[in-house]
């Protein structure tokens, strides 16, 4: 059995934006995709509120 886990970080002036680049860039997604069982981790942006990924 699968769990989706859909979690939207918001923020102000582009903080949610740089707080995706930075666990990006320290590799923290690349830890967490390859842990056992993880299926998928993955950032987006929402069309209707710039501040919210």
């Amino acid at each position: 059995m699968a769990i989706t886990v859909n979690i939207f970080y918001k923020g102000k002036n582009g903080s949610a934006i740089s707080f995706a680049k930075e666990m990006i860039e320290k590799g923290v997604v690349q830890r967490i995709r390859e842990e056992k069982g993880n299926l998928m981790y993955n950032y987006f942006t929402s069309f209707d509120d710039k501040e919210t990924i």
